[in-house]
């Protein structure tokens, strides 16, 4: 064996042996991981468990206690003696009071004494017998119990704190009391019952491991009322582990702490009874014992098995390496004007076969672009008309490009987006998204029924065949599911909405670029029909007389709303306007003669208000950019953002200025008074100016008289009033302060054209 092949062999040894062991390793130290984790857990959820049952026992006993006193203090008894003096005479009345307090002094409270005081009768009974309140040696210490704000708590006292200590307190350290102040339910409170457990009581209740385990409750205050196997760790580590707990929000949790006497794992339990805090701690090298045992085991396995994979590796890597030489022998016949390089067998054969496997791809890949690319600019060439061919030559190109012959006819499908308002996409992106719509369209429309799809001039054009030779009313029905089921992929897919505009049926090739500019010209009435639109050019009137009427008015009240800079007003005309442009079912030249009405409408009025530095939109072209928009949501918004709101900006510009300050309160005035009597000289007497001064201020800021602006407005509100309301015209000439009715007339045709009842006929609700 050569020393390449040598070096390969023990680079295969090494591999395998790599592939052997990871798999051991990996297994061997989550196999550990998981164990110790699991036993780990487990332990967490036995200290848990603990502490909950420490915690369940002491509280059942509280409970009880509790209940039990809640009980005694509320029945007809204790209240009837609270009531009493309980001298010598009332001996009977003692004696069931004893009784009772006997009753609560069973095994299971642990109740060692129970004290019942009245400060009213001056009466205090504990388990040596009844005496004069005024007469007990602890009386202050008694009555500072009643300085408390629960009238129920418990309280966790040393003998020193504790106004009667128990007997077993001194042995146990604490004694635990149940204070309730009397009577229950009354404000006034003048007597008092407490109960009292030793420490020892609630000690027989704990459960833990006395070898290595310390069990800790801490009060609401933090102090510590019980503490079972004190000396397992030194004083000095108790406040470092009571600043962990207190900083920690959780009802209960386990961490772990590092101490110098070792890590210690620190589980805790609050109590919403009380607000007591059951703590269990104990050392993580008494908790982690049985995980280090599992480890020790779990390497041991894993190095046999590690043993096991070097000797099956260095067997299987010698079996392995004995058909490298046939396959080089192979290969130098095969190739023989190749050269072995210097690398190592198996990256020569490597080579040699990558070699071969791209070359293939490579020219399978270069001739299939190169096809598609054809067929794509064959189908473009044929749209736009820019194929020379006759007609026979034309099919035979058909033919030999691999399309269908569209012998029984064929259309031509323009796709185009709606809108991009209210999408995650910019104008910028719109090329890639029609790339995007033209893969899904290759995808739905079988390739037997179209020629390659293609993009132009922001158009997805498809031609469509019709192969079954169906009828044209079956074929365009076939049309409208597919372009139907595109709109449908689109809008799942990229959240877009698209038209459609399908032409005509034709039956020669040569005439696809008519047959284009018809699936052009439906797709312009869009606009009359909306959004997701699929239009048939044969269902396109043909023959139409452009639409002259244009609603003035509501021009002039969105001029008016303008020059107010009152941007609710302006959307709300705005709206209107295209509401009942709209509704007039316009095709789409009437559209664009409308909507360049408007537009030079308002470019006359920025002029007119002297706004002649407004750079509407950036744009050079004011109405080539307005009919490239594509929806009349995307005319209506670009009218607002483009063309009104500068104009507003820079009218806005202007409101400190004196002139326009003089001008807007007039108009306010004519707004708001429109209805009186209301002359120039007037408002000038009220606005304390001269009222040359302020006609010709108001003339310069608005562009028309005070009179004339007057006789617009009051012709706005009287248009209103016709198509609102059932006012009559004499009603109408006279609030709007007409000398008579002929005169409002006439000066209403003048301004419609119209009668103001012939006005109500056409327009009315």
């Amino acid at each position: 064996m050569s020393k390449k092949s040598n070096s390969y062999f023990i680079r295969m040894l090494l591999f395998g042996l790599l592939i052997s062991a990871l798999p051991v390793v990996i297994v061997g130290f989550f196999s550990y991981m998981k164990t110790s984790d699991t036993i780990q857990r487990q332990a967490h959820d036995s200290k848990l468990q603990q502490l909950r049952q420490i915690q369940t026992n002491v509280e059942q006993l509280m409970k009880t206690v509790d209940h039990s006193m809640t009980y005694f203090v509320n029945s007809a008894l204790l209240k009837s003696t609270m009531l009493e003096p309980l001298t010598v005479d009332q001996f009977q009345l003692f004696n069931q009071i004893r009784k009772e307090v006997n009753h609560l002094q069973t095994f299971d409270t642990g109740i060692e004494n129970f004290i019942l005081l009245s400060t009213a009768k001056d009466w205090y009974i504990d388990n040596s017998g009844l005496y004069r309140l005024h007469e007990i040696a602890d009386r202050d210490k008694l009555l500072d119990y009643f300085a408390n704000t629960a009238d129920s708590l418990w309280l966790a006292e040393t003998p020193e704190e504790a106004a009667v200590p128990v007997p077993s307190a001194k042995r146990c350290g604490v004694q635990f009391n149940l204070v309730k102040k009397l009577p229950l339910t009354s404000a006034g409170k003048h007597g008092l019952a407490m109960a009292s457990i030793p420490s020892c009581t609630i000690s027989e209740l704990i459960s833990y491991d006395k070898s290595s385990e310390t069990v800790l409750i801490l009060d609401d205050r933090g102090r510590t009322v019980l503490h079972e196997n004190a000396g397992l760790l030194p004083e000095t580590a108790y406040p470092i582990l009571y600043r962990e707990i207190g900083r920690s929000a959780s009802v209960h949790d386990q961490f772990r702490t590092v101490l110098k006497e070792g890590e210690y794992s620190v589980t805790f339990r609050k109590s919403d009874y009380n607000g007591w805090t059951y703590v269990s701690i104990i050392s993580v090298k008494e908790l982690t014992k049985d995980s280090r045992s599992i480890g020790w085991f779990t390497g041991l396995i894993c190095l046999a098995l590690l043993l096991l994979a070097l000797l099956a590796t260095w067997i299987g890597s010698h079996r392995l390496y004995r058909p490298v030489g046939r396959l080089l022998q192979l290969a130098s016949q095969f190739f023989p004007s190749r050269e072995k390089r210097e690398t190592d067998d198996f990256t020569y054969l490597a080579e040699q076969i990558r070699r071969v496997v791209q070359e293939k791809t490579e020219l399978k890949e270069r001739i299939e672009a190169q096809a598609e690319q054809v067929k794509a600019l064959f189908t473009m060439k044929l749209v736009q008309g820019g194929h020379a061919l006759g007609r026979h030559a034309l099919r035979e190109r058909i033919v030999s490009l691999g399309y269908p012959v569209p012998s029984g006819g064929y259309a031509v499908a323009a796709l185009r987006i709606d809108t991009l308002d209210g999408t995650p996409y910019e104008p910028k992106d719109v090329d890639l998204l029609l790339f995007a719509v033209n893969n899904i369209v290759e995808e739905i429309i079988p390739a037997d029924e179209r020629f390659t799809p293609v993009i132009l001039d922001q158009s997805q054009v498809t031609l469509v065949v019709n192969r079954q030779e169906t009828d044209r009313d079956t074929f365009f029905e076939a049309l409208n599911k597919k372009a139907a089921t595109v709109q449908a992929a689109i809008r799942q897919v990229l959240q877009l909405s698209v038209s459609f505009g399908i032409s005509g049926v034709h039956t020669e090739p040569a005439n696809a670029n008519n047959a284009l500019l018809e699936a052009l010209e439906a797709l312009k009435h869009r606009i009359r029909l909306g959004d997701s639109a699929i239009v048939f050019y044969r269902d396109l009137p043909q023959k139409y007389a452009l639409a002259t009427y244009f609603p003035a008015h509501l021009q002039s009240e969105l001029n008016d709303a303008i020059k107010l800079a009152d941007r609710r007003k302006t959307d709300e005309v705005l709206n209107e306007l295209f509401g009942h442009l709209f509704r007039q079912r316009l095709g789409p030249h009437d559209f664009e003669l409308w909507t360049a009405r408007m537009l030079i409408d308002l470019i006359h009025l920025s002029h007119s208000l002297g706004i002649h530095y407004v750079e509407f939109a950036d744009n050079p072209s004011l109405f080539d950019h307005l009919f490239r928009l594509r929806s009349p949501k995307e005319i209506r918004s670009w009218f607002r953002e483009a063309i009104i709101e500068p104009l507003i900006c820079a009218i806005e510009e202007r409101t400190a200025s004196q002139y326009r300050n003089i001008s807007e309160r007039i108009i306010r005035i004519i707004h708001e008074e429109f209805d009186r009597d209301i002359t120039l000289e007037g408002i000038a007497a009220r606005l304390h100016y001269n009222p040359n001064y302020i006609s010709g201020v108001f003339r310069k800021e608005t562009g028309i008289s005070f009179s004339e602006y007057l006789a617009r407005h009051r012709h706005r509100i009287a248009v209103r009033w016709l198509t609102e309301t059932e006012m009559s015209v004499k009603e109408i000439s006279e609030k709007l302060r007409y000398n008579n009715a002929q005169n409002f007339i006439r000066s209403f045709r003048k301004m419609e054209g119209v009668t103001p009842g012939k006005y109500r006929e056409t327009y009315g609700a």
